[in-house]
């Protein structure tokens, strides 16, 4: 690096045919030989010569070997010719080979960024080769290509050790050195043995413990709880109390796919059925949950209340009797196990109110109380004509239900767990169960109010349309007919704390917010920010009402 920046070397290069300068640049690289330079004892310095950018030699130490030829290896001449321009300021070396033996050559540009010309330094390669020993930590002998022997002063017992030969060759290609290392057996043969102690051992070790954890969780969470399956389920399709499935080998996993596509199967006959059965009476047959959600009606009601059977999902107590959100409301005294018969203020989809005959049933399930409601319309001006043909029809309604109601029971059981209400449902169901139901039931319908004024607000502001827009394109609100003008009952009731329900639907508020966020898109407004923060707080609430539950 020195010699690289040196300003009489630099500028003897810019003036070549200066013969007058030679004499110094000569003393200019004696210099290393005779005083030495940082690292000369990790070196042994042979020769430095300096060349033209062409490659000619321009001047040589005098000190060092007299013997090579004055010329730069052919490799490197080589290897430079097919350099590009732009690796003209990098090094280059090669290992050569010499009328006295092998040599190491660098080839470094000589004036920095602006280069000159170039300077070689040449250094004997065979005064670092045993460092090898020291790097790899193991005796090693160094020996020329002709066998001559390299003195690095290492004594090694053949019996103990094992030789590893490499050829090292020049840049060129040609060998030159041969290098052996020995290594000890023993060590190496310990070191194996307890490498392959720890390996087989923890292989052992983990595969045991893989196996019986597979074995327990397989007995403890497949055979047993299969087993049980089996049994009850061949019991249900065959309705044989005494049969007994052999437990042992895989045949029970046959047996439960049989067992139980039968009774989906029969499950589905039966309530084909009894729908069919239901759909045969005159009158209207409605199911409600405990807290008010529409579960079922026959093609009776859906005719008398005109909705499809698609919005039953979407109706709740108060969609057709104003001013009762749940059976409580409608039948006060009533107990489980018994019906009471009532007139009913009732209102259909398009608006219009009448008055209707009702036998109020509940059903008692294993969750909660179910309610049937079966009734008939009264007309105003024949109401006394056909008060002795309803109180028969009530007779003869009460009856049916009664003979039905076992079949009802599992209706009940799988319509509560529709898709279309299973979110709403478990909602609903977790703010019947807190400590304090009250101040939980006040404080979700102030967030359903505020979400609802908020995406209302976002759907009107960013998108320039009205709330009946929203209920008809969304879905999830319906939009009843009264008088020829299309009104949004159900969800206005949503947009003031006084009429929302006590059990307001909280899976129609988050949707409605959704779709409000799907239609802005991306676009960032204030109305947009709020919508989404009265969203994740009333989330929030929900998952905290879960989480007691």
């Amino acid at each position: 690096m020195k010699l690289g920046h040196n300003p009489q070397l630099i500028n003897v290069l810019k003036q070549p045919h200066d013969k007058e300068l030679l004499p110094r640049i000569v003393e200019i690289l004696n210099d290393p030989f005779i005083n030495g330079f940082p690292g000369f004892a990790e070196i042994n310095l042979v020769k430095l010569r300096l060349y033209t950018p062409d490659l000619e030699l321009l001047a040589q130490s005098e000190s060092g070997e007299k013997r090579l030829d004055n010329h730069l290896p052919s490799y490197l001449a080589a290897k430079i010719a097919q350099r590009k321009k732009i690796d003209r300021l990098k090094a280059i070396d090669a290992l050569w080979h010499s009328p006295v033996g092998s040599l190491f050559s660098t080839l470094v540009p000589v004036g920095g960024l602006r280069a000159v010309g170039y300077l070689e330094v040449v250094v004997d390669p065979s005064f670092n080769l045993p460092d090898i020993s020291r790097i790899t930590k193991t005796p090693v002998k160094i020996f020329t290509i002709t066998g001559s022997h390299l003195d690095t002063e290492m004594t090694v017992e053949d019996e103990i050790h094992l030789p590893v030969t490499y050829t090292l060759h020049t840049s060129a290609g040609r060998p030159v050195f041969r290098i052996v290392g020995y290594e000890d057996v023993s060590v190496l043969l310990e070191e194996m043995e307890f490498t392959q102690m720890v390996t087989s051992g923890g292989y052992i070790l983990i595969t045991l413990s893989i196996l019986s954890l597979a074995l327990w969780l397989f007995y403890r969470f497949l055979f047993v709880p299969m087993d049980r399956l089996v049994d009850g389920m061949q019991q249900m399709t065959d309705w044989n109390q005494d049969f007994h499935v052999n437990k042992r080998g895989l045949r029970e996993f046959a047996t439960l796919a049989n067992g139980f596509e039968k009774m989906a199967g029969q499950i589905r006959v039966r309530n084909s059925e009894l729908e069919r059965l239901l759909d045969l009476d005159e009158s209207a047959i409605l199911c409600f949950g405990e807290d008010g959600e529409a579960i079922y009606f026959n093609r009776a009601a859906l005719k008398l209340f005109h909705y499809s059977q698609e919005e039953i999902g979407q109706l709740d107590l108060d969609d057709l009797f104003p001013g009762a959100e749940t059976i409580s409301d409608l039948a006060q005294h009533a107990l489980p196990d018994q019906v009471q018969h009532q007139q009913l203020e009732c209102l259909a989809k398009n608006g219009r109110q009448f008055v209707a005959d009702a036998a109020i049933n509940p059903v008692k399930l294993s969750d909660g109380i179910r309610q049937t409601i079966v009734m008939q319309p009264i007309s105003g001006d024949e109401g006394e004509k056909l008060t002795e043909l309803l109180v028969n029809s009530m007779e003869q309604n009460e009856q049916r239900l009664k003979a039905v109601e076992a079949s009802l029971e599992s209706i009940l059981e799988i319509a509560r767990v529709s898709p279309s209400d299973l979110a709403g449902s478990d909602t609903d169901a977790s703010l019947n169960k807190g400590v304090d139901r009250d101040t939980e039931k006040q404080l979700l319908k102030e967030r359903v109010v505020l979400v609802m004024h908020a995406a209302l607000s976002c759907w009107e502001h960013d998108l320039g349309k009205n709330k009946l827009a929203l209920a008809e394109e969304s879905g999830i609100w319906p939009v009843y007919i009264d008088k020829s003008t299309p009104t949004t009952r159900t969800l206005d009731r949503y947009l003031h704390i006084e009429s929302c329900p006590n059990n307001p639907r909280s899976n129609r508020v988050i949707a409605t917010a959704e779709f409000v966020l799907q239609c802005v898109n991306r676009k960032v407004t204030p109305q947009r920010t709020q919508l989404q923060q009265a969203l994740d707080e009333l989330r929030l609430l929900l998952s905290g009402l879960n989480d007691k539950r």
